[in-house]
C-alpha cells in the first residue's frame, strides 16, 4: 500500500511539473487578426460632450485594446456627408485600439481620449470616439 501511495505521489508531482512546463500561447482575438488585408472598413467620428469634433487626427493600433506608445495608421478627418469622418479601409477581423487628437473650437482647448474596439465582420462599421479636454 506504501509503494502504491508513493507511486500515485510521483505521478501526481510529474503531471503537475509537466502542466507547469507547457507553453502557452496568448488567445486569438476574438475577431482574428487586426490588421490590413481585409475587407473591413471603419469610419470614425470624434465626439466630445456629443459634439462631432471637425479638427481632429484619429489613430489605430492593430491587435491592441490599450492605449500603446505607436500607431500603425493616422486619418486626418474629412467632411462626410456633413460630419468629420476618417476612414481606415482593408482591414482584417480582430482588435484595435482607436484614439483621437485634435481641437475643440467651442472651449479653445485640445482635446483627446480612445477606446478599444473589435472588428467581427468584414464590412462598412461606423463609430464614435470619445474625447476630453487633454490631460483629464
Amino acid at each position: 500500500m506504501k509503494n502504491g501511495i508513493l507511486k500515485l505521489a510521483l505521478l501526481s508531482f510529474a503531471s503537475v511539473l509537466l502542466f507547469a512546463a507547457c507553453e502557452r500561447k496568448q488567445p486569438t482575438p476574438v475577431g482574428g487578426k487586426g490588421g490590413k488585408g481585409g475587407n473591413a472598413t471603419l469610419k470614425v467620428t470624434p465626439q466630445h460632450h456629443g459634439e462631432n469634433i471637425d479638427s481632429c487626427t484619429i489613430y489605430l493600433k492593430y491587435n491592441a485594446q490599450d492605449k500603446p506608445s505607436a500607431y500603425d495608421e493616422e486619418v486626418k478627418c474629412v467632411k462626410e456627408n456633413g460630419k468629420p469622418v476618417a476612414t481606415f479601409t482593408n482591414l482584417n477581423k480582430g482588435n484595435y485600439y482607436v484614439y483621437g487628437d485634435g481641437w475643440d473650437p467651442d472651449i479653445e482647448q485640445e482635446v483627446e481620449g480612445g477606446i478599444p474596439y473589435t472588428i467581427t465582420e468584414e464590412t462598412t462599421k461606423e463609430i464614435t470616439v470619445p474625447v476630453t479636454e487633454k490631460g483629464h
